[in-house]
C-alpha cells in the first residue's frame, strides 16, 4: 500500500508540473517530431530475404556456407512450353537460348549458376575415335539452323543425359526449364522482376507459353502492389476522419486523434529510418494498426475530455480531468501494447528483431504523442462553445444493453459459462492449426495469380521446382572420392526417392556413373560406382577436363572435394511435405553416416531446406511469444494495481479472444507462417487496451455508486461507447483491404486481424464486466477516493 502511494504521489507531482507547463511540454513534442521528421527521407521500404531467415538455425547455417558453390533458395525458374510437338525445333531452341542469356543478364544472378539446355554448361560427353574424352554443346548459338536428322540427334542425346532429360528438359519433351540462382543480399527485386518481365516479354511468342517462379518473382510480385498498399492507407485514412466526424461531430473530436496518428507515425518511421531498418512490404498493415492504435487512445481521452466538460463547464479543468482518469489505464494499455509488440525480438529471424525494436518504440511512443499531447492542446486550445456531451443515445443504448446481459449476477454468469464452452470448442477447432503453409504455390497471391499458375504449370512439367539440398561432408580433403562415400550418397539418394512426393535427383555418383559408362565404349554394365578412389577421381578428372568451362563439376563438389551437394526436386512445400522430406532425410542420414566413418549429412539448402529451417524456428518463436505476451500483461498489470486478481483479469479476455482466433485459423485452413505471427502478435495485445479501460472505469464507478452491478453497467455505457466506437474504426480500416487489396495474404490477414479486433471487444465489454459482477474482487470493489481525489484500494 505505501508503494503505491508513493507511485501515486510521483505520479501526481508529475501531472501537476505537465499542467503547469503544457505549452513547455507541447513545444518538445513538437521539436522531437521534427527530428524524427528529418529521418523519414532515409526510410526504404524493401524484402532483405536474409532478414526472414533464422540465422542461427543449423539449417541455414549450412545454406549459408553452401549457397556460393551449390546454389541457395533465392531462384528464379523459367519454363518454355510448346503447344504442339516438342522442344526440338529451331525456333523453340532460339527462344531457350534468348531466355537464357536473358536470365543471365538479370541483376544479382550467380553466373556460375545460371542451368538450361542450351547453356554452354549443358553438354554432351563422349569418347572420341583415338579414346580421348570429349564434349560438345547440345545447342550451338552460332548454328542455330538444324536439319531434322540434327534434331532428331539431338532429341537422343538429351533423353541419354540424366543430368539434363527430367531436369532440364521435361519428360514429355513439351518444355525446357531456365534456372538461375540470384546472389542473396542486397537484391533489388524491382530491377530483377522487370529485368525478368522483360524476358519473359521477349520469347513470349505464339505457340509457346512462358511460366516464371521462384521466391525473386514471388517478392517482386508483392512489389507491385506497393502502389496499391497506398493508396488503402489513404482511403482507410480518409474512413478513420469520416467516422470521426460522424462521433464526435467536433473539430477537436476529429482534428486531435488524426494529429496524435501523425506524431506517432513520425516518430515510428523516424526511427526506424534512423536506425536503418526497412520497412517490410508485406507487414506494412502493422504499422497501420499501430497507428490506428494510437487513435484508440486519443477517442478515449477526447471522449471523456467531453463528458467532463458537460459537467464542469470549464475547459482546462475538463482537460486534467480526462487525463485524471485515464492516465493510469491509458499509460499501462500503452506500455504493454509496447512491450507485448518489442517481444518480437526473440524471433529467430533477424525480421524479428527490426519488426520488435521498430514497433515497440513506436508503440510506447503513444504516451507523449497521444497520451500526453492531447489533454494538454486541449487545456491550451480554446474552450468549445458547445459543451453538452453528444452520443447520448449509444451510451442509452449500451447500459441498457449491459443491465438486460451482464448486469445481473445471473445474467453475467451465464455470460461466463458461455465463453467457458466458447473456449472449449475453440481449443478444439484450433488444434487444426500448424505451422507452415497448407497449400502449393504461395498463399500471399490469390490461386489464380500468374505467380502460382505458373508455379503449378512448371511442377506439373518437371520433377518440381521446390529444391532441397543436401551435402555429405567428410572429415579429409578428398574423401568424397571414396567408393564407399559414393555408394553411401546413392544409398541415401535411393530413400530419398521412395518419398513419393519427391519428383528426382541431382547427384554426383550419377555423373561418375554416366562417366565410366562412356569411357567403356558406352557399355551399359559399366554405368557403376569404381572400386577405388583412384579411379573414381580420374572419371571427376575426365569429365571436368572434356569441358571447356572451368568448374564443370562445381554445382556437385567443393574445390577441397570433401563436400559434395545432392539435390532433389520437390512440387510444393507445404508443411507436411516438408515434415515428411526432413524425417526422411533424418533417417537417411542416420542409416548411412553410421555405416561410413567419417561422414555426415548436412541438411538443408534450397527453398525446402530454407522452409523447414524457419518452420522449425516459428514453432519455437509461436510457443515464445504469444505465451509470454500474456505473462508479460499480467505482470505488469498486476505490479500496477498490486493485486493478482487485476493480472488475471486482464489476461482473461486476452486469453478468450487467442483461443477464438485459433479456432478461425483451424476453420478457415490458415497455418501460422513468417507473415502470420507478428500479425496474431500484434493483434493479441489489442485486447489489453480495451480490457483495462474498462477495468478501471468500473472501479472509477463503483467508488461513486458503491454497487458492482450498477458500476459495470455505467462503465459499459461510457467507456463502451468509446472502445466501440475505436473498434469499428479499427476494423473499418483494416476490413478495407479485404475488398481492395489484390494480395491474397493481406486480405485474409485483414479477415482475421478483423476477427481478432471484434472478439477483443466482445471479450472486454462481455467477460471484464461480468467477472466483476460474479467474483467481486477486491481491488475493484474496494475502490474510492481519498482525500486529495486520488481513486485508491482499501476501508473507507
Amino acid at each position: 500500500m505505501g508503494l503505491r502511494k508513493r507511485i501515486t504521489g510521483f505520479l501526481h507531482i508529475g501531472e501537476e508540473w505537465l499542467f503547469t507547463n503544457p505549452k513547455y511540454v507541447l513545444s518538445m513534442i513538437l521539436g522531437v517530431t521534427l527530428l524524427w521528421a528529418t529521418q523519414l527521407p532515409q526510410l526504404r521500404v524493401f524484402t532483405d530475404f536474409a532478414d526472414l531467415l533464422p540465422q542461427n538455425h543449423p539449417y541455414i547455417q549450412t545454406y549459408n556456407r553452401i549457397k556460393e558453390n551449390f546454389g541457395g533458395a533465392n531462384i528464379i525458374v523459367m519454363a518454355i512450353e510448346v503447344d504442339k510437338g516438342t522442344i526440338f525445333n529451331d525456333e523453340t531452341l532460339l527462344l531457350v537460348h534468348q531466355a537464357t542469356l536473358g536470365i543471365d543478364d538479370v541483376p544479382s544472378v550467380n553466373h556460375n549458376l545460371v542451368s538450361s539446355l542450351t547453356h554452354r554448361t549443358a553438354r554432351k560427353n563422349y569418347l572420341t575415335a583415338d579414346g580421348n574424352f570429349a564434349s560438345d554443346r547440345y545447342y550451338d548459338p552460332l548454328k542455330p539452323q538444324h536439319t531434322a536428322e540434327q534434331l532428331e540427334s539431338m532429341r537422343k542425346d538429351v533423353m541419354a543425359n540424366p543430368q539434363i532429360y527430367g531436369l532440364l528438359v521435361s519428360p514429355n519433351l513439351k518444355a525446357a526449364l531456365i534456372k538461375a540462382q540470384l546472389t542473396d543480399g542486397a537484391v533489388d527485386y524491382t530491377k530483377t522482376f522487370a529485368a525478368i518481365q522483360k524476358v519473359r516479354e521477349l520469347v513470349g511468342k505464339p505457340g509457346h507459353k512462358i511460366y516464371v517462379t521462384g521466391n525473386p518473382m514471388l517478392t517482386g510480385w508483392v512489389y507491385t502492389y506497393l502502389p496499391q498498399i497506398v493508396t488503402i492507407l489513404a482511403y482507410s485514412l480518409a474512413l478513420l476522419a469520416t467516422l470521426l466526424i460522424v462521433y464526435f461531430r467536433r473539430f477537436y473530436g476529429v482534428a486531435l486523434p488524426l494529429l496524435g496518428i501523425a506524431l506517432s507515425s513520425i516518430w515510428g518511421l523516424g526511427f526506424m529510418a534512423a536506425f536503418g531498418y526497412n520497412l517490410e512490404p508485406l507487414s506494412l498493415p502493422i504499422p497501420f494498426l499501430i497507428a490506428a492504435r494510437a487513435t484508440s487512445h486519443g477517442v478515449q481521452l477526447v471522449a471523456r475530455y467531453y463528458e467532463e466538460l458537460a459537467i464542469t463547464h470549464n475547459g482546462k479543468k475538463a482537460a486534467r480531468n480526462a487525463l485524471d482518469a485515464l492516465f493510469r489505464p491509458g499509460s499501462l494499455a500503452i506500455i504493454v501494447d509496447a512491450v507485448g509488440i518489442a517481444v518480437m525480438v526473440l524471433g529467430a529471424a533477424p525480421f524479428n528483431w527490426k519488426l520488435g525494436v521498430s514497433a515497440g518504440f513506436w508503440g510506447f511512443s503513444v504516451i507523449f504523442t497521444v497520451h500526453f499531447m492531447v489533454p494538454l492542446a486541449l487545456t491550451v486550445l480554446p474552450q468549445p462553445k458547445k459543451i453538452e456531451n453528444k452520443n447520448q443515445g449509444m451510451r442509452a443504448f449500451l447500459g441498457a444493453a449491459m443491465a438486460a446481459t451482464g448486469g445481473s449476477y445471473r445474467g453475467a454468469l451465464t455470460i461466463l459459462l458461455v465463453s467457458a464452452g466458447l473456449v472449449v470448442v475453440g481449443a478444439m477447432l484450433g488444434s487444426r492449426v500448424k505451422i507452415g503453409d497448407s497449400e502449393p504455390g504461395s498463399p500471399i497471391l490469390h490461386r489464380n495469380h500468374d505467380f502460382n499458375v505458373s508455379t503449378a504449370a512448371i511442377n506439373e512439367l518437371f520433377p518440381g521446382s521446390e529444391e532441397l539440398h543436401i551435402v555429405a561432408r567428410t572429415e579429409d580433403k578428398g574423401g568424397i572420392k571414396r567408393p564407399e562415400v559414393m555408394r553411401a550418397m546413392e544409398a541415401f539418394q535411393r530413400e530419398m526417392l521412395n518419398d513419393p512426393a519427391v519428383g528426382g535427383a541431382k547427384s554426383l555418383p550419377t555423373v561418375v556413373r554416366v562417366v565410366n559408362r562412356l569411357t567403356h565404349s558406352d557399355d551399359p554394365r559399366w554405368m557403376q560406382i569404381p572400386d577405388n578412389r583412384d579411379e573414381v577421381g580420374g572419371l571427376m578428372f575426365a569429365y571436368m577436363a572434356s569441358n571447356p568451362i572451368p568448374g564443370a563439376l562445381k554445382e556437385f563438389i567443393n574445390p577441397d572435394e570433401n563436400e559434395a551437394n545432392m539435390v532433389f526436386f520437390y512440387k510444393d512445400h507445404k508443411a507436411e511435405t516438408i515434415d515428411r522430406a526432413i524425417a526422411v532425410a533424418t533417417e537417411a542420414a542416420r542409416k548411412v553416416s553410421a555405416d561410413v566413418p567419417g561422414l555426415t549429412m548436412e541438411l538443408g539448402g534450397g527453398i525446402i531446406g530454407v522452409t523447414a529451417a524457419v518452420n522449425d524456428a516459428l514453432h519455437t518463436d509461436h510457443m515464445l511469444i504469444i505465451p509470454l505476451v500474456m505473462l508479460i500483461a499480467f505482470v505488469l498489470v498486476m505490479t500496477y494495481y498490486q493485486s493478482v486478481h487485476a493480472g488475471w483479469l486482464m489476461v482473461l479476455p486476452m486469453l478468450f479472444s487467442t483461443i477464438m482466433t485459433y479456432a478461425y485459423m483451424g476453420v478457415n485452413g490458415i497455418n501460422i507462417n513468417v507473415n502470420t505471427v507478428p500479425v496474431i502478435a500484434v493483434g493479441v495485445g489489442v485486447g489489453i487496451d480495451y480490457a483495462v479501460y474498462f477495468m478501471d472505469r468500473i472501479r472509477e464507478e463503483m467508488a461513486k455508486v458503491g454497487d458492482i452491478c450498477k458500476a459495470s453497467i455505467n462503465a459499459v455505457a461510457t467507456t463502451g461507447s468509446a472502445v466501440s466506437f475505436t473498434a469499428a474504426t479499427l476494423i473499418a480500416g483494416v476490413i478495407m483491404w479485404v475488398f481492395m487489396s489484390d494480395l491474397r495474404f493481406q486480405s485474409d490477414a485483414a479477415l482475421l486481424l478483423s476477427f481478432m479486433l471484434v472478439v477483443n471487444a466482445i471479450a472486454a465489454m462481455l467477460i471484464v464486466p461480468a467477472w466483476c459482477v460474479v467474483f467481486k474482487p477486491r481491488f475493484v470493489v474496494a475502490s474510492h477516493f481519498d482525500a486529495d481525489g486520488v481513486l485508491v484500494e482499501g476501508l473507507r
